[in-house]
């Protein structure tokens, strides 16, 4: 999966505070922990991302001082064009140019015999698409290594930054990649740039890199983006000065359910009431909250599910400012006055109001503008419990991808095994357990990413319980385990298995019925 694509994520974030001060959130199990000199370091933060939709505009608006975008093969609706860069320049936001094909996934299968030429060709026409999209010919340009590159092929890799060095020079050559891959290039003086990502890198950073990707599966205006850090004032941009950037990164949408109560109910409500429901705001999701959310979600064409996540929030919001009246202004009141603001809420933004918002605003490093746009929405819903009780959300189905390790892979090879596939469960993520991938969900009319994300959980797990047998039970116990209940992986499920399966359903509110059927799994796998 390229750099850009926004499937390749994890997405259970937790608020952590940088030595410099700035709150950015990290994916959890990345082991990003910024040091006090690297932090006061960096210039600002900016995001790479691959759905073109998203504005220039957006993006400083939201705070961020640059953005990453694609070079490769065209046609291609990834591909930054003169337009775009044009609109990114005028909002002041710097421009990192990356090429990216396969970024040299097809080397995993086999490695070119010509490497050198391969660097040639893919310079040559990053180098032209650059320049024809106003980029000085002074600029860097980083090729994509988007994979967990093995020290057999460091030889090839070589010759092919040579190739790339020949056409564009050694001084404008960088690359993007794990940290072996950025270690190998720059000791052997193949790059000036290196733009390194968490990924394959076991918490270690090579501090000769200018741009670290930090994080995966972040939001900005409702478009899917991974956010990256500048370690240099210089870091490859051009267009604007890409100076900009504050760090912060907002707490997930919460998701609201029906059986829950609290101010984000009662929010959710008012915004529900904007768009013409006629439903009450009591702070209750029961039934006439579900059937309007239902009716919302349908007719804005998401996922009706009644359920007021991430999308629904997104497209429930709208920005209210002094002047504005309304529910929609309740609904921020109601959101301002859960840290202590004690507006009334009577729908009329006023002074009173936008002194809430300013202040609400600078306590969390955002914009202070007075306004309630959508940066101050999800901050003020995300963050701390605006709602409790109803029925028990599990947690996102993670992404398993190539070079990971630990229980999960180990539990996903055995789902693949069940499902058909001859790999060795050894919870190593390699190059069999990425083609098993990718057969399961062609098989399985999914997404041929190679990737085990949500949809690709949800269709590998199947129910097992007491009288189960073979592999999909080992999958479960290995799940079981990483909570400690210390069962032998063996296949079978037994007393010990449905004991174990109890103790956790009954430990995370789940129905105890000693099954592992899909909430189960879900909250097995995602926790």
């Amino acid at each position: 999966m390229n750099l850009f694509d926004p499937d390749r994520r994890l997405s259970r974030r937790k608020l952590l505070t940088l030595a410099a001060g700035a709150t950015v959130a990290t994916a959890t199990g990345i082991g990003f922990a910024q040091s006090a000199s690297a932090a006061t370091a960096t210039t600002g933060y900016g995001i790479d991302y691959s759905d073109a939709s998203l504005t220039a505009a957006s993006v400083a608006a939201a705070g961020y001082g640059f953005v990453c975008r694609y070079l490769s093969w065209l046609p291609n609706s990834k591909v930054l064009t003169l337009s775009e860069a044009q609109a990114l320049t005028a909002a002041d936001l710097g421009i990192v140019s990356n090429w990216e094909s396969d970024g040299l996934q097809s080397w995993q299968s086999s490695v070119p015999s010509d490497p050198y030429s391969q660097g040639v060709g893919h310079a040559t026409e990053a180098q032209r698409q650059a320049l024809a999209n106003g980029m000085p010919s002074s600029r860097p340009i980083y090729f994509s290594v988007d994979f967990d590159l093995q020290s057999s092929m460091y030889s090839a890799l070589n010759s092919y930054f040579d190739g790339i060095a020949s056409v564009i020079g050694r001084s404008r050559t960088g690359a993007y990649g794990g940290y072996h891959v950025i270690k190998e290039l720059f000791d052997n003086g193949k790059i000036a740039w290196g733009w390194q990502t968490y990924a394959w890198s076991s918490g270690n950073w090579d501090s000769r890199a200018q741009l670290r990707q930090v994080q995966n599966d972040i939001t900005v205006a409702g478009h899917d983006a991974d956010l990256d850090q500048a370690m240099a004032s210089d870091y490859g941009q051009w267009g604007g000065s890409g100076t900009g950037g504050t760090g912060v990164i907002l707490p997930s949408w919460p998701n609201i359910t029906d059986g829950m109560s609290g101010p984000s109910v009662q929010a959710a409500q008012y915004l529900l009431r904007y768009h013409g429901a006629s439903i009450t705001a009591d702070g209750q999701f029961g039934a006439g909250t579900l059937a309007a959310t239902k009716s919302f979600q349908s007719a804005n064409n998401l996922s009706v599910d009644g359920q007021i996540g991430p999308q629904t929030w997104s497209a429930l919001i709208v920005q209210v400012q002094n002047g504005s009246t309304g529910d929609a202004v309740r609904a921020a009141q109601v959101e301002l006055n859960r840290f202590g603001y004690n507006l009334t809420v009577d729908g009329s933004f006023g002074s009173g109001t936008e002194t809430a918002a300013r202040a609400f605003q600078s306590a969390h490093s955002l914009g202070v503008d007075g306004q309630v746009g959508p940066q101050t929405w999800q901050m003020l819903v995300g963050t701390g419990s605006g709602a409790s009780g109803g029925s028990t959300v599990a947690p996102p189905w993670p992404n398993v991808i190539d070079g990971d390790s630990g229980n999960n892979v180990l539990a996903a090879q055995y789902l693949l095994r069940y499902h058909g596939a001859s790999i060795t469960a050894d919870g190593q993520f390699g190059p069999a357990t990425l083609a098993a991938t990718k057969s399961f969900q062609s098989a399985n009319g999914l997404s041929v990413d190679g990737e085990i994300g949500p949809q690709t959980w949800s269709a590998l797990i199947v129910q097992v319980q007491n009288g189960s047998t073979g592999d999909a039970v080992r999958a479960a116990q290995v799940e079981l385990n990483k909570f400690g209940y210390g069962l032998t992986v063996d296949g079978s499920f037994g007393s010990g298995t449905e004991s174990a399966a109890r103790a956790f359903q009954s430990a995370h509110s789940l129905g105890v019925d000693g099954q592992i059927g899909p909430q189960t799994w879900q909250m097995l796998v995602g926790s």
